[in-house]
């Protein structure tokens, strides 16, 4: 059995523009959902990261990072590539038009 760790997890808001993914960062005071969790495994890890993203329902970057000294073995290849809910350029560019006229109102 694996060793529990600590986890921060950030979900940053991402889209599908062609065959890529683009993550926006906003480093001025950008606000994001973030968690802390706890997982015994990679699987576990993956599995709580998901099931996070899902709740948050948006297309998104998940960003994890471990709180332990060091990163359990597998760590790198099961976090480099978390994107969840990802909709394309032209749906992604409609959803933050919407929320915009709605947050103006």
């Amino acid at each position: 059995m694996a060793k529990p760790c600590d986890y921060k997890v950030t979900l940053y808001p991402a889209h599908k523009d062609g065959g890529f993914v683009v993550t926006k960062y906003d480093i001025f005071g950008g606000t994001y959902p973030s968690k802390e969790i706890t997982a015994a495994g990679m699987d576990d890890l993956v599995d709580q990261v998901t099931h996070f993203a899902m709740e948050h329902g948006e297309g998104c970057s998940a960003s994890v990072r471990c709180l332990a000294p060091r990163k359990p073995p597998g760590f790198k290849k099961a976090t480099e590539n978390l994107y969840f809910n990802l909709l394309n350029k032209e749906e992604f560019e409609a959803q933050e038009a919407s929320k915009a006229a709605n947050a103006a109102a």
